[in-house]
């Protein structure tokens, strides 16, 4: 499935497939995920597919992720628009990355009635969005790998940010973003900073604000190919969108993240007979 010119963008996802994908996408672990799986060991990705029959994709898919890229061929794509706002930060460290929601943030407020203080429940919906010809994705989340997983002609770089969206027919796109060594990057510093320390928890950081359009290159130049999901379920159908102007990390932030989490990146899949497009 490719982003040309022709009116045809995304192939409808049975709706199973897209609770499953969403599932994993939003990258919960503990009691919403009681599959263990990880990144060595008896729960090492190549043994992914015989963990859980929901897993099975991982092993007998033919569209997996991450890829190689390479051996790309000049097309015309939509243009990615990304109308992404500010957000109060929200990260967890779901023991495979760390990871900033962006979807809704819920509270409690205090209001004076009658003179006198009332806490209540607040829930705050921040629509940012990715927009793909004229199909809108939400931004769902961001989380972290370290080294890419994606490859270019062989050659991982320090870490990769996925930025996760979802359509209304639950249709994933997935935006990535390839972290040479360099300087320091603020958003991943702020997700550093402000990560509880303990696993499941999700850290309300106040008076703290991201903005994911801050992990974007100014170049939008992009490389598309039709894949996976990197974790299990491993879900195929997903449309990704990987922009091929690296952004920086540093040094002291690549060892931060490997400190909490450690190497978190599948091994390279095979593009068997799936073409890798990049746009003109």
């Amino acid at each position: 499935m490719h982003y040309f010119k022709m009116k045809y963008i995304g192939l409808l996802v049975p709706l199973i497939l897209a609770i499953t994908s969403l599932h994993a996408a939003t990258q919960h672990a503990g009691k919403d995920h009681p599959v263990h799986w990880g990144y060595s060991g008896s729960a090492s990705p190549d043994k992914w597919g015989s963990i859980s029959n929901e897993f099975a994709l991982c092993s007998s898919g033919k569209r997996q992720s991450p890829v190689d890229i390479k051996n790309e061929k000049s097309a015309v794509l939509y243009p990615l628009r990304f109308q992404y706002q500010s957000i109060p930060l929200r990260v967890i460290n779901n023991g495979h990355t760390l990871q900033a929601n962006y979807d809704t943030v819920s509270g409690e407020q205090t209001v004076s009635i009658g003179g006198k203080p009332y806490p209540m429940q607040t829930k705050s919906v921040y629509n940012s969005t990715l927009m793909l010809g004229d199909v809108p994705y939400k931004l769902l989340q961001f989380h972290f790998h370290s080294p890419s997983e994606h490859a270019r002609k062989g050659e991982r770089v320090a870490m990769e940010v996925h930025l996760v969206h979802k359509n209304a027919n639950g249709n994933l796109a997935v935006v990535s973003v390839l972290l040479k060594r360099g300087r320091q990057n603020p958003i991943l510093q702020k997700v550093l900073d402000n990560v509880s320390g303990r696993i499941n928890e999700v850290n309300a950081a106040p008076g703290i604000s991201v903005n994911a359009a801050d992990l974007l290159p100014r170049n939008q130049q992009l490389f598309h190919y039709n894949g996976s999901l990197t974790t299990p379920p491993c879900s195929e159908n997903v449309n990704w969108f990987v922009l091929t102007t690296p952004m920086e990390v540093s040094d002291k932030q690549i060892s931060q993240f490997s400190n909490l989490i450690g190497k978190n990146a599948r091994p390279l899949q095979a593009m068997h007979w799936r073409s890798m497009l990049v746009s003109e």
